[in-house]
């Protein structure tokens, strides 16, 4: 008999899970996992139970609803990349070595957790979101933070009226390069520097000149990047 022919015994069937016997850490990484393999959209009750091999009322121990997962996903995925970020910035007291290890703790944690990622900072979401996070997500404040005090000891510089708009900027384009990245659009040969070490190479050049390539544009937005 071929040994990968697997025998079914009648009337066997697989245990289900008890409702006591479930955590709210399994219900969360079952839901975690449904979101990385499949996307938020179709994450659902059902299939979380399916997972768990139990029935579908058994979650509601832990969740008084769906929604209540996605937010705890959202919370996990915030304070998971906040302590990477975290970490990144305490690993150098150089703000422009801080900025590039926090860019490429940032793009490693998107390109790791993809649909969480969506969670936290895409539309997937946002309703969420911004109930959780009414004015800034942890993650987003430590980067503006690292520009803040890198404007203050006078290493970059621009102003500190200027700071959340170079944070603005270079997050988006850090949240640019992830997009075409995962989108396949950013098609660079095995040669090439990756691209966040591209970018920052030029805001490095940018930031402790001081230089605004806009500065031509008009009167207004020469004050307002103005330099400390």
């Amino acid at each position: 008999m071929n040994a990968a022919v697997q025998l079914k015994v009648p009337g066997l069937k697989k245990q289900r899970r008890t409702r006591g016997s479930l955590n709210r850490d399994e219900i969360l990484e079952a839901a975690l996992e449904l979101v990385e393999e499949k996307g938020i959209q179709n994450l659902s009750m059902r299939r979380i139970a399916d997972k768990l091999q139990c029935s579908v009322a058994s979650p509601y121990t832990h969740f008084k609803s769906q929604r209540e997962i996605i937010q705890a996903l959202i919370l996990r995925g915030e304070r998971q990349l906040a302590a990477e970020l975290r970490k990144a910035r305490a690993s150098s007291n150089d703000v422009f070595e801080q900025l590039e290890i926090i860019a490429h703790t940032y793009y490693r944690f998107a390109k790791t957790n993809v649909e969480l990622h969506k969670l936290l900072f895409t539309l997937e979401a946002q309703d969420i979101q911004k109930e959780l996070f009414p004015i800034l997500p942890t993650s987003y404040r430590i980067f503006l933070e690292t520009i803040r005090s890198g404007v203050i000891q006078g290493k970059i510089s621009f102003s500190r009226e200027a700071y959340p708009a170079i944070a603005r900027t270079m997050w988006a384009w850090l949240y640019g390069i992830i997009v075409t990245e995962l989108t396949n659009m950013n098609r660079r040969t095995s040669s090439q520097v990756d691209p966040v070490s591209e970018g920052i190479y030029f805001y490095k050049i940018l930031l402790r000149r001081g230089e605004n390539p806009l500065e031509n544009m008009g009167g207004r937005l020469k004050s307002f990047m103005g330099r400390g």
